[in-house]
């Protein structure tokens, strides 16, 4: 790992971590640990929580290198709330957290917070952009059937800008505005943007509604050229 990267990393987290408020997550994070009973007591939900986070945003490619960083990495083990005379989290503890947690869960908490974004920076009327993103897949071919993954069975070919590559589509939609992601969905690489894109926009109109805002106009490129969804 780059060691400048590295510390970037540190800095962007202390930073996200000082400055977005998750409390009200709290509860929904409890639901995936027993409260009473045999066994041992959860460790920190919200540490757990945070800890992918700290995974992507410092380019840890493995849940094998995060959980060693977790066990020496003083200003990592702070931000995902390990206290100094306890153990990093496991990758039994991490694996099991995101199981448990959730797509259902997970999408319940990113809409609460874009709903409470909304509603603090006083949104009214609403320009909305659609896109999708290529995720690159760590995985290769597989030796049968070259369009789907190997190791990663759920991967599938599809276009990446000018060339084609195995992975993923994160299709998302964004207030042009402020620049804020409001829903996204993920799909296989294989899936083209109209498959997704109604909704997309059904769900962002929901997250709108709830905030008190309303979608003025939907702003794409012609790969979302289709009747029923300017229709919508």
């Amino acid at each position: 790992m780059n060691p400048s990267a590295g510390q970037d990393g540190h800095e962007t987290l202390e930073t996200l971590f000082r400055n977005i408020d998750l409390s009200f997550a709290q509860n929904i994070l409890l639901e995936c640990f027993h409260a009473s009973g045999l066994g041992r007591p959860p460790r920190n939900p919200m540490g757990i929580f945070r800890s992918p986070h700290s995974h992507g945003m410092k380019g840890v490619r493995s849940l094998r290198e995060l959980t060693r960083l977790l066990d020496f990495d003083t200003r990592l083990r702070k931000l995902c709330l390990i206290k100094e005379n306890e153990a990093g989290y496991s990758r039994s503890v991490l694996s099991r957290f995101t199981r448990k947690m959730g797509e259902d869960r997970l999408n319940k908490i990113i809409e609460e917070k874009v709903v409470k974004l909304l509603k603090s920076n006083q949104a009214k009327e609403v320009d909305v952009m659609l896109d999708a993103s290529f995720i690159k897949a760590w995985s290769t071919r597989h030796p049968t059937d070259s369009q789907k993954g190997y190791s990663d069975a759920d991967a599938r070919v599809g276009r990446t800008g000018r060339t084609f590559g195995l992975g993923y589509k994160l299709h998302l939609s964004i207030d042009a505005k402020r620049m804020l992601p409001l829903t996204s969905l993920f799909a296989s690489a294989n899936q083209n943007e109209k498959k997704h894109s109604l909704t997309i926009l059904e769900k962002t109109r929901q997250i709108l509604k709830r905030s008190g805002a309303k979608l003025r106009r939907v702003i794409a490129d012609s790969r979302y050229s289709d009747r029923k969804i300017r229709s919508r």
